[in-house]
């Protein structure tokens, strides 16, 4: 059974928000001046947000874009965001706060991106109440010794654990990526 990967962001939502709603037309321009610019195939997926027509992609249904719009947002979430963390993991509905934490519904509207063909990546924003929550979850597991070590790691639920306090501490909330 091999490892799977969720990639965490702290990065203000509002700051994101605002670049996917169109409210920077001149977005293109200043990514891809950038000493380290996006991938030049993400370039249509930018000019969309530019536009400010990001926000009437179909939600949550299949695209044949949606990895592109995926990996899009993800160099927004790099090259704007504050921290990102690395969590190995082989998802398990019995590890429910790693679980939740990848595939629990967005709680961002404006983030409500169109899915990929494979299902992965799955991106999502989780508010600072979601993450007390599952921070709750995850300490608890840690606590009593109740995870899975061949499903979740004792580091990974460590660096949730930060994660997650680095989430509520901001207020901006977390955003997950689960990539496969």
């Amino acid at each position: 059974m091999g490892s799977q990967y969720m990639s965490l962001h702290l990065a203000d939502p509002e700051i994101l928000a605002a670049r996917l709603r169109g409210d920077f037309p001149d977005l293109v321009d200043s990514l891809y001046q950038n000493p380290k610019p996006p991938a030049n195939e993400l370039r249509p997926a930018f000019e969309i947000m530019a536009r400010g027509t990001f926000v009437f992609l179909p939600k949550g249904r299949e695209h044949p874009l949606g990895l592109l719009y995926c990996r899009a947002f993800e160099y927004l979430l790099i090259t704007l965001g504050q921290r990102v963390w690395s969590i190995e993991f082989y998802p398990d509905e019995g590890e429910e706060g790693l679980w939740n934490l990848a595939f629990g519904r967005c709680e961002a509207s404006w983030l409500d991106l169109p899915a990929t063909e494979s299902g992965i990546a799955t991106t999502a924003w989780k508010s600072q109440d979601t993450c007390r929550s599952l921070l709750g979850d995850v300490n608890n597991a840690l606590t009593s010794n109740s995870f899975n070590p061949r499903y979740s790691p004792r580091e990974s639920l460590v660096e949730c654990q930060q994660a997650l306090n680095e989430a509520i501490s901001t207020r901006f909330g977390l955003f997950t990526i689960f990539q496969g």
